[in-house]
């Protein structure tokens, strides 16, 4: 090739390395256009919908300001009509209202027609009628007003309320000067201002900013006098309307504007519009652009930092969320859920175990005589004895309250009840405290994976345990139970008596069977006490298996009512026959104390059958103690003073103290038929329930003396004279009618 052809060749290939080159520019330069492009609208778009975001904040703010206004006004509008005051001391709470300046409480008295505030009193003002006594609202924004004695434009909310036919109207003015430094209406480095227009495009309240403009009092007024497009600000002006949200742009002093509005909550046509000049929109893009290049490297690196720090923080936020769910802040024992969730996991790999349902005995009382803090020690303390017990033989939960699980690895029973031993040893049987020393049984209930009970889950397993555990009585000799297959017939026979309750009360299958109460030689008919009787199908149902339940389920309110109004049809039914009668007595359990209309409902009942005072008697059990003494006194105070007699029922059962004759106004006591059988000691006992029977002769009680069976305990209760006698040895409980037969067969005791 010669050398002109050469020059030739490099000319060509200089051109096409110049044409790539250029293209190459080109490209880049054309790529540069476009990311810029791209860059600056995505930017623009993002500073848009920020500035938007601003303003919804903005917003919110206002809305609750005005909501904390309107709040606080209520409540001193409360005030003001609930307590009658002079005007001295009106005028000096609402001047001690005001904690800033540039802001009052205006009260409007509508039926005085006067209008109070820290300046004084003042006939309500036509302004105050046309702003306020118009408006249908309840309460709310008032349309900024300028105030009548100092022409300063002020914004006002209102409520209005009414007492005890006591109408009036609460205001709060704020100066606009103050509105609009609390709320600075200025953003985005200052550069961008806010105003609070109507949907008509009223000015009600502007920034101080230097761009704001002061003397057009209508926003659409500075944007026709820009000379923007009409159909874009009817489209704004409709959007209004319609209390819409957005973003709109308009010429404003010569240069492009954003326009961010939002309306108010709290009121029907305001809105929160921010402008901010485009320019300076572009020049922040543009600065971001050029800082994106400058600080990629060190984004990179301090995302890489984030990324790690998020990461740490994650797990040990997750570590965190995992103690929360799964283990108890107090023992630091596993949750329930938690526990469970082993528990299904350790089942499928093994059914060799034993589920132990804990609690402490009389825990309840121990929190109420030594504290919460005491208790939290306690349970503490099991809780480490169990962790060191159970190891890893097993897995333990807390519950709630003083409620343990226990899931541990098969033992041979014998083993099993020395761990249960072990258990009350560890946590040192005797907790010594300022006054005496209180023993600190746990019960635990016991039930094994046995192939031959059925279990669906594991909350079945739990549910045995926990019926074992309600067989340990506080006076066992043992302090653990196990499940057997008794303790589940007898929690179907339960499930059976609260599936027909409902049913039964409405057949009206629960019958009043009355058991006769004599005098001492069993020839005079005193009264009666009520029984309950549950006759199904011609078979009855015995109180010890249906009253234990209701007691617990809360049925017995519904039973003991029903019991109540069927003593007083029967006897509201003799007294219109004019026949002879004597008076009934009526359980009550312990729970009606807890309803605040026990009262009230009880003496309607009796009233609507005319029942005269004196022929009821209600029995209420001496475990009442348990509950505040000043509530029962009043509680009996009201039934007796309503013509119902009262008796403590079981006296001696288990819960006796001489306070309930001391500080309870009863009529009646009866004792209880543990004094006359299963003693030790019958001289013992007899000297007891003498002298029971003559300290109620000297405070004026009378007695009677229920479950007498034998001729002998007759013999000692007439020597040591009781009044009355109630049992076997006299008359078993029977129906109604065969008790009419003795009403008319007997000598009955003349009723006054």
């Amino acid at each position: 090739m010669s050398h002109k052809g050469c020059s030739v060749m490099k000319k060509e290939n200089t051109k096409k390395m110049i044409a790539l080159y250029m293209i190459a520019i080109v490209f880049v330069l054309g790529s540069m256009f476009i990311y810029n492009e791209y860059v600056h609208e995505s930017l623009w778009q993002q500073s848009v919908n920020d500035i938007l975001e601003a303003t919804s904040q903005e917003e919110k703010a206002f809305d609750i300001y005005v909501s904390k206004e309107i709040t606080n006004s209520r409540n001193v509008l409360s005030h003001m009509l609930e307590e009658k005051r002079d005007e001295a001391t009106t005028l000096e709470q609402l001047s001690a209202l005001v904690k800033k300046e540039g802001s009052q409480y205006l009260f409007l008295d509508l039926k005085q027609n006067k209008c109070y505030s820290s300046h004084g009193v003042s006939e309500i003002s036509k302004l105050q009628q046309d702003l306020i006594l118009n408006n249908d609202k309840e309460e709310g924004l008032i349309e900024p007003y300028f105030e009548d004695t100092t022409g300063v434009k002020m914004f006002a909310t209102f409520v209005k309320g009414s007492y005890e036919g006591r109408k009036g109207v609460m205001i709060k003015e704020t100066k606009e000067s103050y509105m609009a430094q609390n709320f600075s209406l200025s953003f985005f480095n200052d550069l961008g201002f806010s105003y609070i227009i109507d949907s008509e495009g009223m000015i009600l309240l502007r920034s101080s900013h230097p761009n704001s403009n002061r003397t057009f009092q209508n926003l659409f007024d500075l944007i026709d006098l820009s000379g923007n497009d009409e159909s874009i600000i009817h489209s704004f002006q409709q959007t209004l309307k319609e209390k819409g949200k957005g973003i709109a742009q308009f010429d404003y002093q010569d240069e492009s504007n954003v326009f961010c509005y939002v309306p108010i909550k709290d009121s029907e046509d305001w809105f929160m519009v921010s402008i901010i000049p485009n320019a300076a929109i572009m020049k922040q893009a543009n600065h971001i652009i050029f800082s994106t290049i400058l600080l990629c490297t060190g984004i990179v690196f301090v995302i890489g930092c984030l990324v790690w720090m998020y990461l740490r923080s994650n797990h040990r936020h997750k570590e965190e969320l995992e103690r929360m769910a799964y283990y108890d802040d107090l023992t630091q024992l596993y949750t329930y859920q938690r526990f469970k969730m082993k528990a299904e996991e350790l089942l499928k790999e093994s059914k060799n175990w034993y589920m132990l349902y804990l609690d402490i005995a009389d825990f309840k009382i121990i929190n109420e005589m030594y504290g919460y803090h005491y208790g939290d020690e306690i349970l503490k303390q099991l809780a480490e004895a169990l962790k060191e017990l159970v190891g890893k033989d097993g897995i333990i939960c807390r519950i709630n309250a003083d409620k343990f699980l226990i899931m541990l690895h098969c033992l041979q029973q014998a083993e099993l009840m020395a761990f249960c031993e072990h258990i009350n040893q560890s946590i040192s049987l005797h907790h010594a405290t300022k006054q005496s020393e209180r023993t600190v049984m746990v019960r635990i209930g016991i039930c094994d994976c046995d192939p031959s009970i059925e279990l669906s889950n594991v909350d079945g397993w739990i549910d045995r345990s926990h019926l074992a555990l309600n067989r340990v009585k506080a006076d066992s000799p043992n302090c653990y139970a196990f499940y057997n297959k008794a303790m589940h017939d007898q929690m179907l026979k339960k499930a059976d008596i609260e599936n027909k309750m409902e049913k039964a009360l409405a057949q009206r299958e629960f019958q009043c069977y009355l058991q006769p109460k004599y005098d001492v030689s069993g020839h005079v008919l005193m009264g009666a006490e009520a029984l309950v009787r549950w006759i199904e199908q011609d078979h009855m149902i015995m109180p010890g298996d249906f009253i234990p339940v209701f007691e617990k389920n809360g049925f017995i309110l519904k039973l003991d009512e029903y019991i109540f109004e069927e003593v007083c049809r029967y006897l509201g039914n003799r007294l219109k026959k004019n026949e002879a009668m004597v008076p009934i007595s009526v359980n009550i359990s312990r729970m009606h104390f807890h309803q605040p209309d026990f009262v009230e409902r009880y003496i309607k009942i009796k009233d609507a059958y005319a029942i005269p005072d004196g022929l009821i008697e209600l029995e209420i059990t001496e475990d009442i103690l348990l509950y505040d003494i000043d509530q029962v006194r009043t509680i009996v105070m009201q039934l007796q003073r309503s013509g119902l007699t009262c008796s403590i029922d079981d006296f001696g059962s288990g819960y006796s103290s001489l306070n309930v004759l001391k500080d309870l106004p009863f009529d009646v006591l009866k004792l209880d038929g543990v004094f006359l059988r299963n003693s030790y000691d019958v001289s013992r006992s007899q000297e007891i329930v003498r002298s029971i029977i003559e300290m109620a002769k000297r405070i004026h009680l009378k007695t009677v003396a229920e479950g007498v069976e034998s001729e002998e305990q007759l013999s000692f209760l007439k020597e040591v004279g009781c009044d009355m006698i109630q049992g076997f040895v006299f008359a078993r409980p029977m129906p109604i009618s065969e008790f009419d037969k003795r009403l008319v067969t007997e000598t009955l005791h003349i009723y006054d």
